[in-house]
């Protein structure tokens, strides 16, 4: 991947994070890195992804003890892929999270939204 002088994503981008499965690498504060997939991310604007964090083990742990992200969404047939490093918020029954896990399949789920700084594709 090369990277690119944006944050933002283009709309390309966009609909890679929306449609193929995303994996998120944090690390934690003596250095662990970690990295899952994140079935519920997309992108929500030309900056800004979503997650629902769901299992609230160590990504979220990592988010809440300030770990920078990265976010990776590949396609493998045509071996096209975007990585977005950023940082990420996590709202936790805040109303901005109320009016979006409301509407989902986990309402105990918080909302993680992730700034993003670097675009790589």
């Amino acid at each position: 991947m090369k990277k690119l002088d944006s944050n933002k994503l283009t709309p390309e981008q966009q609909n890679m994070f929306n449609d193929e499965l995303t994996y998120l690498a944090t690390v934690s504060k003596d250095g662990t890195p970690q990295v899952g997939p994140k079935a519920s991310l997309i992108a929500i604007n030309d900056h800004q992804l979503q997650y629902l964090e769901k299992t609230k083990s160590t990504a979220y742990q990592n988010i809440k003890d300030g770990s920078k992200v990265a976010v990776v969404a590949a396609n493998v047939p045509s071996h096209k892929a975007v990585r977005a490093v950023g940082t990420a918020e996590i709202h936790e029954n805040d109303e901005f999270a109320k009016a979006i896990v409301e509407n989902s399949d986990t309402p105990d789920a918080y909302v993680v939204v992730i700034n993003v700084e670097q675009v790589n594709g």
